[in-house]
């Protein structure tokens, strides 16, 4: 029995740039939805709760647990306090920035680290499971649903997030491979390594890099998408969602058991981001591609059995 009345945790993951903001933004306009600001990083990255669950030994996970206490009491609750004396909006913050959020985070990694000092599992994700509806409760309350953006990677902590985040269902938007590599490229991310563990740091050749990078990502969405199944996952194509918009937010909001609506301030407009279609087309990114190809040819032929597995 957890502690809170936990709206739906709505988990919204890409494969690097693939499109998924088009769906949060989507969601942030449905009325049943609450979507805090920012990228949801508390579980995924390395040392965080995901980290601690997965840990080899209890002495490791205390000393993670110990090392982001401190972390959280000293630094980022700190920051946050001064910017509410300040005067900043708490509502308008990302969750990190937020007195409450951190407070919350501090309260559960005690009740983490006492359960370590009493002989409990590393792994044993209950107390983090109360953590995640207490969250939910603060930031969604009177809401059916909270939405994360990015709080895990696809292909890491697979044994472990689901218990977090149940009660949950996972979103994950995938793309056009040329597309997906001239957004990277766009977004000036091109021989800038990611902590992302799918991506392999041993690979000196930048671009093959990210496409390694992403194939790595859509094998894991395969074997993902078997472990869940469909009530629990729902794959989105960045090309169908915009270009037939109205089909796949039908979709969407069936698969997460909501109507479909649209709040009148709804921030997403399927008729701007379908301009992000095509954007591979160009000489550049056909150049940078030209001595790649077969990587190129692996990705297409993944998302097709990927597809083709819907």
């Amino acid at each position: 029995m957890t502690e809170h009345a936990q709206p739906l945790n709505i988990l919204v993951a890409g494969i690097y740039w693939s499109g998924s903001g088009a769906v949060v933004d989507y969601l942030k306009g449905h009325p049943d939805c609450f979507v805090p600001r920012g990228e949801f990083t508390d579980f995924k990255r390395n040392g965080r709760i995901g980290s601690l669950l997965e840990s080899d030994s209890p002495f490791k996970a205390k000393w993670l647990s110990r090392a982001m206490w401190l972390e959280t009491a000293m630094g980022k609750l700190p920051a946050a306090q001064l910017k509410k004396a300040r005067g900043a909006d708490q509502a308008t913050l990302a969750p990190k920035e937020q007195v409450r959020h951190n407070q919350l985070k501090l309260e559960y990694l005690g009740r983490y680290r006492k359960h370590l000092a009493k002989g409990g599992e590393p792994s044993d994700g209950r107390i983090w499971n109360d953590w995640m509806h207490a969250v939910g409760q603060a930031y969604a309350a009177g809401k059916k649903a909270i939405v994360w953006n990015q709080p895990i990677w696809v292909g890491k902590h697979e044994g472990t997030w689901p218990a977090v985040f149940t009660p949950f269902k996972l979103i994950v938007v995938h793309r056009d491979p040329i597309d997906q590599f001239a957004e990277v490229v766009r977004q000036g991310k091109i021989g800038k390594r990611k902590s992302d563990p799918a991506f392999d740091d041993s690979e000196k050749d930048d671009i093959a890099y990210v496409l390694k990078g992403i194939a790595s990502k859509m094998e894991s969405l395969m074997a993902l998408q078997a472990q869940l199944g469909e009530g629990f996952m729902l794959a989105v194509s960045f090309e169908r969602f915009v270009k037939d918009h109205k089909a796949e937010a039908r979709r969407i909001c069936n698969f997460l058991d909501f109507p479909e609506a649209q709040l009148p301030s709804a921030p997403f407009n399927p008729s701007y981001s379908i301009r992000n279609v095509g954007i591979g087309d160009t000489d550049q990114i056909r150049g940078m591609l030209k001595d790649h190809q077969p990587l190129v040819d692996r990705l297409y032929d993944l998302r097709t059995q990927f597809d083709n597995a819907q």
